[in-house]
């Protein structure tokens, strides 16, 4: 008897485990909400994701760099960008040049010098894609484009703009992030230029600190932006938790709200923060209970949304990321290895760095577990 029972029960066993695998199990439900406030719809999420920790995960498909190879040595990865046959490029700040691998991380050829003639690199910056698939480098002063095989073709002229961040946008035209005004009213904003950088219109603006008047806070908020597809802009100011979507004529068209538990500010970050500040400023440090609500902004090619916690994994190994998808969802929060990465076709490319200090450009294959 005892045998039969031990035997029925087996089968049992093996049904349930049979009718798990197949039929999936049912995705959850997102548990926030959607309005709208005249013509701008609002997304707002709750506090936790729609997916647990294990839906996303990195792979580790690629190392270039460290001290193998004269032809692979990197000694600053400012900037990445790859074509859409997964060609990358990398623009080596120090060496100021752009050093293009293949797929297979095998070195192609370097193009670009120092200097301040044409094609030159007096400062570069950035490397970018426009719409025309041609290489953009952003210098302080000036654009050098290349073509996609690297040959120099032209340069514009930002008009004695100083610029601390420009992007192509997908329809000739650029996004360009500046500094308004340095005096008591001086802003941060966000700009719409056009090819020939001809000033557009402002998107979104935030202020700038005034230490004399409020103190020195090494954690104050500032506007934070990154492209969409399609030409649009996603701005936030971390002094709440919402983003703001911009279709490519500056019209807001969606506001993402979310809910972060509060992060108490630790000595490691004002530390880290504060390295090197001049003695005036020290004599006026504020710093703040909590950090703001988020640190950088980042996006991919299908709309989703990263956005940068100051809160860090156990052991401060890597950083957190809040990942909304392209209407504004949160998702999941996930744990990428560097505070920048560049992501394009469900790849995540990273500039680490060795043990002994050599710069190392990684690719990772991204894997969406739901």
């Amino acid at each position: 008897m005892r045998r039969r029972f031990s035997v029925s029960l087996g089968f049992g066993l093996l049904a349930c485990i049979l009718t798990t695998l197949s039929f999936p199990q049912k995705k959850p439900d997102w548990k926030g909400r959607i309005d709208k406030e005249g013509d701008v719809v609002v997304v707002k999420n709750p506090r936790s994701p729609q997916y647990g920790a294990g839906a996303f995960s990195l792979e580790e498909d690629l190392s270039v760099g460290g001290q193998d190879s004269a032809d692979t040595l990197l000694a600053e990865i400012t900037s990445i960008a790859v074509d859409g046959r997964g060609v990358i490029f990398v623009l080596d700040g120090k060496d100021k040049d752009v050093k293009v691998f293949g797929q297979d991380g095998k070195h192609i050829k370097t193009f670009g010098k120092a200097g301040q003639g044409p094609g030159e690199f007096p400062n570069p910056q950035s490397i970018r894609f426009n719409e025309n698939n041609e290489i953009v480098v952003v210098n302080v002063a000036r654009l050098s484009i290349f073509d996609a095989s690297g040959n120099y073709l032209r340069d514009i002229s930002l008009g004695g703009q100083i610029l601390m961040g420009i992007w192509p946008d997908s329809r000739g035209n650029y996004f360009g992030y500046c500094i308004a005004n340095m005096g008591p009213e001086g802003r941060y904003e966000l700009h719409k230029y056009d090819g020939a950088f001809k000033d557009l219109f402002v998107i979104e603006s935030s202020p700038l600190m005034n230490s004399g008047r409020d103190g020195y806070d090494p954690f104050f908020p500032v506007l934070r932006w990154a492209p969409l597809p399609g030409g649009g802009v996603v701005c936030g100011h971390a002094v709440k938790p919402e983003l703001r979507v911009h279709d490519t004529n500056g019209r807001l068209l969606r506001k993402i709200q979310f809910d972060p538990e509060p992060v108490p500010v630790v000595q490691e970050d004002v530390k880290e923060r504060t390295e090197g500040t001049r003695p005036e400023m020290m004599n006026v440090l504020k710093v703040p209970k909590y950090y703001p609500a988020f640190r950088y902004l980042v996006s991919d090619d299908e709309g989703r949304i990263y956005v940068l916690s100051w809160e860090r994994p156990p052991g401060r190994k890597g950083y957190y990321f809040d990942v909304f998808d392209s209407e504004g969802r949160y998702l999941v929060r996930a744990v990428i290895p560097v505070l920048q990465p560049f992501i394009l076709k469900g790849r995540l490319y990273a500039s680490e760095e060795t043990d002994e200090g050599y710069a190392v450009l990684k690719r990772y294959k991204i894997r969406w577990n739901f």
